[in-house]
């Protein structure tokens, strides 16, 4: 016997009452955390790779021998540091002055969101059968016939609730299934689809950004050619640029991905914190097996690394997936023939004699420069 169904009616969305969110660290505000994570991230997992670096750990996984970034490198380390330093000054400058006069982000109950998220899905329920009703398709009988096998799908189809079972309703008339969904919406899918349109932000900014820089000679003359002095390039110098690329590529786009997803201070630190590690892994110049990078998508250390030599500069534009490359044709696939170029330059850079000032600022990295001992004073 067919079920009863009546529509359901639409609960006013509830009124929140929202207060100060409190912060994370009791002596910081979550805003300023935001901005500063970013560097502590990069500082931290800089000096990690340095230390790999330096004492020549995990050589087996390095992209490039060790002795060729001094051989190839058209910079110091001291230098690049330096760079480093005034990029992470300015990005937290810029991030301060854009958040003066911000206080806590206001915030509401978890409850309280959950019902106003109840209150959507019960009007976007409503619509189902008006919306079929428009395919020629009567709601109501459909809602009835599907009601035996599956009370959910036919409250679905139908918009409405089962008028005897008055226990699935809470006290604002919301259904278990609504609420279930409305729990989803806001822990889950609501978070996850403003970090998918932050990256599809950054993505496509620095993606036409970088590449405008390579098309036009002038501007990879003047801005984009200093990042290119690193042909072996290391974690720490991963954001080494002209600081008019710091600001014009990689601060504005966090900035516009920030205000387009509407990400609060904690999203923006996870997101930021997770672009930090994304950098860095891309210029570390080790490819590890258990890279969960390599396992997302293709662009990688070695994606990355190709574009750094100087018959890659017109490939590879992406940092954090491969859909802008493999769409406009820029993605290099020629895997036999790029391995056939990396094994010609190492043997180049093996044969040539190291530089009577070789490009470094440390005794241990002349002395790998110049195949002695590695002795230190």
């Amino acid at each position: 016997m067919a079920a009863n169904f009546t529509t359901s009616p639409t609960s006013p969305s509830p009124a929140c009452a929202l207060h100060p969110q409190e912060p994370l660290l009791p002596w910081v505000s979550d805003n300023v955390l935001a901005i500063v994570l970013p560097t502590v991230v990069y500082a931290i997992s800089g000096a990690f790779f340095h230390l790999l670096d330096t004492y020549e750990l995990f050589g087996g996984y390095r992209i490039h021998p060790s002795e060729d970034e001094l051989k190839r490198n058209h910079v110091t380390r001291w230098e690049c540091f330096k760079a480093v330093v005034r990029y992470h000054v300015m990005q937290i400058s810029i991030g301060l002055l854009l958040n003066y006069g911000n206080g806590p982000m206001m915030v509401g109950d978890e409850h309280c969101k959950i019902q106003e998220a109840a209150s959507t899905i019960r009007s976007l329920r409503n619509l189902i059968p008006m919306a079929l009703a428009t395919l020629g398709i009567n709601p109501k009988q459909l809602s009835i016939a599907t009601a035996g096998t599956s009370t959910t799908l036919a409250q679905v189809i139908g918009g409405t609730y089962p008028p005897g079972n008055k226990d699935q309703l809470d006290s604002n008339g919301f259904t278990n299934v609504e609420l279930s969904l409305a729990k989803l919406a806001v822990n889950v899918a609501i978070p996850a689809l403003q970090y998918l349109l932050a990256l599809v932000v950054v993505d496509t900014w620095i993606y036409f950004t970088h590449r405008l820089c390579h098309v036009n000679r002038t501007l990879y003359r003047i801005v984009h050619a200093q990042h290119h002095r690193l042909y072996v390039s290391y974690a720490y110098g991963a954001v080494y640029a002209h600081w008019l690329e710091t600001l014009f590529l990689d601060i504005l786009s966090f900035v516009l991905a920030g205000e387009i997803a509407k990400l609060s201070p904690r999203q923006s630190m996870l997101f930021g914190s997770f672009a930090t590690i994304k950098t860095i892994s891309d210029h570390c110049g080790y490819v590890f097996p258990w890279d969960p990078f390599r396992l997302i998508n293709n662009n990688g250390a070695v994606f990355h690394d190709l574009h750094h030599q100087s018959w890659g500069l017109k490939y590879n534009f992406s940092t954090y997936t491969v859909f802008w490359d493999n769409l406009l044709g820029t993605a290099w696939a020629d895997t036999a023939g790029a391995e056939a170029r990396y094994q010609r330059v190492r043997d180049m850079t093996a044969k040539r004699q190291p530089k009577e000032e070789p490009v470094t600022d440390r005794k241990l990295e002349r002395a790998i420069a110049e195949g002695t001992p590695a002795k230190v004073e």
